[in-house]
């Protein structure tokens, strides 16, 4: 397996322009700390102003010039480019203060900057960078070779070879940081998945593929209190399949179950996606239709019993199978349970009047055949 992205590495744009910007402030710094230099050590305005001040800080703007160059053009090597900078950068410190240590400590800037990237490659390339310049101020300069023997020399490079090492190692706790956040990632992702399936499967007829009993209360006391606040208008259907239990007394559950199914299906397919569609149990299914007024609900309801009239079952002699549904309108008000009871007593009036047919209690209204 490949090595995770740290998710702060993925954009390189954003970082590149942190990173010249900081150059840009190392800038600053540097020629403030150079005036204060020049006034406490009462050097010569003319050597300080050439030798000091204008020498390196227009060499630092003209490495910086060429990095931004770079950055703006997005050149293919612009990564490398700005580790190179650094590298300029800390030639150019000490170079101008070769005499003082603290400078030497600039080497490690181009093995922070690389260390951002999170690649092996280019901490070794900041490495190999400071480590020619660290050789070849301390060999040829007239100030630094004075200071710099042989042992010195070598310890630098051991103190490198040592920062080189703790930059990887930051580097590879850091990939296995992010494989860890990634594994917890993608188990949280297959908990929800699985925890989304389960919720399904614990709310889903497993035969219809309809909501369950459970599913329709549940939907119904949300669907209820929004319509008490919002004051839109909701209808509850109770159906029931005519004489359904002689099917499975003749054919065997079997065949009633394939009957269920194909009803079911019809049922689903001829309301809305904003209605709810569930059984309730046995032969029995609900239906609350939302946002609609008790004309158009009585429509739909209408048009799903003439479809479920006509489906073809050729596993019965029959060859068709008939609803009867109960209607009922919900009133500002009304307990859930009183709702429920109206489209059930509807349910009741349909069978008593002959079956297949769409009945609303309230208001008398019925389909018949």
């Amino acid at each position: 397996m490949g090595k995770p992205h740290l998710p702060a590495h993925l954009n390189h744009i954003a970082w590149n322009r942190k990173i010249l910007n900081v150059f840009w402030v190392v800038i600053f710094v540097s020629v403030c700390v150079e005036v204060m230099n020049s006034f406490l050590t009462l050097k010569p305005i003319g050597e300080f102003l050439i030798d000091y001040l204008v020498v390196p800080t227009v060499l630092l703007i003209l490495t910086t010039l060429i990095a931004e160059y770079s950055f703006r053009t997005q050149a293919k090597y612009v990564d490398y480019i700005i580790i190179g900078a650094a590298s300029m950068f800390s030639a150019i410190l000490i170079s101008v203060h070769s005499e003082m240590y603290v400078m030497y400590t600039s080497l490690f800037f181009p093995m922070l900057i690389s260390t951002i990237y999170f690649k092996k490659k280019k901490v070794w390339l900041s490495f190999v960078l400071s480590s020619m310049i660290y050789l070849g101020i301390s060999t040829f300069h007239p100030v630094a070779k004075e200071l710099n023997d042989l042992m010195d020399q070598l310890s630098m490079i051991c103190i490198l070879i040592t920062s080189t090492a703790i930059c990887i190692g930051i580097m590879s706790r850091g990939y296995e940081i992010a494989k860890h956040l990634n594994k917890a990632q993608a188990d949280h992702q297959d908990l929800m998945v699985k925890s989304t399936i389960m919720e399904k499967q614990v709310k889903t007829d497993a035969l219809t593929g309809l909501y369950n009993h459970m599913a329709f209360y549940e939907y119904m006391d949300v669907l209820l209190l929004q319509a008490e606040t919002y004051q839109y208008p909701v209808h509850l259907a109770v159906m029931d399949i005519d004489n359904f239990k002689k099917v499975n007394d003749t054919y065997g559950h079997g065949i009633g179950d394939i009957v269920l199914k194909r009803i079911a299906a019809a049922i689903k397919d001829n309301v809305t996606n904003d209605d709810f569609a569930a059984r309730y149990g046995g032969e029995e299914f609900v239906v609350i239709l939302n946002d609609i007024n008790e004309e158009e609900a009585f429509a739909v309801l209408e048009k799903v019993r003439r479809v479920v009239q006509n489906l073809e079952h050729p596993e019965i002699e029959e060859k068709h199978v008939t609803i009867s549904v109960g209607l009922q309108t919900y009133r500002a008000g009304m307990h859930k349970q009183a709702f429920f009871e109206g489209a059930d007593n509807s349910l009741y009036v349909a069978k008593r009047q002959g079956k297949n047919r769409v009945i609303i209690q309230e208001c008398n209204s019925a389909m018949q055949i």
